[in-house]
């Protein structure tokens, strides 16, 4: 019987497909908390619980049934898998196109950039992720 420490474990790995870094990142905590929890060192408190269901897109209904009825059938989570990756996906597309909107000159300049040849494109688009990479490690 796998525990509720152990099905978001396999729920992060498996439907969501992201590192513990980053999970943890996004859950505002340590990886070696995150870890501590999913191996079911540490009991997960409720609030990082509530955050988990937000930031992993689990419905109310699966998430019921993960903390209520622990379960050694992996095929429930399975079967969610490509929903689910379809609703992060989804969710992520509805992020960025509000970002977007919220900021018209930079969605101007990126369909600028869309309509250039690919090989001007490549480079425009290394030029501006070196730019974001340098903004970010600075703390623009």
């Amino acid at each position: 019987m796998l525990s509720l420490a152990h099905i978001l474990k396999y729920y992060r790995e498996e439907v969501l497909q992201i590192s513990q870094k980053n999970a943890a990142y996004q859950l505002n905590i340590q990886p070696a908390t995150l870890s501590n929890y999913e191996r079911g060192v540490r009991q997960i408190p409720i609030d990082t619980l509530r955050r988990m269901k937000d930031i992993y897109h689990i419905d109310d209904d699966k998430f019921m049934a993960m903390v209520l009825y622990e379960t050694t059938d992996t095929n429930v989570i399975k079967e969610a898998r490509l929903e689910l990756s379809e609703r992060v996906l989804k969710a992520e597309d509805r992020q960025l196109i509000d970002f977007l909107r919220t900021y018209p000159s930079l969605l101007d300049e990126l369909r600028t950039l869309s309509q250039m040849p690919s090989a001007k494109q490549a480079n425009k688009i290394d030029l501006l992720v070196q730019l974001l990479k340098v903004v970010k490690k600075n703390g623009y």
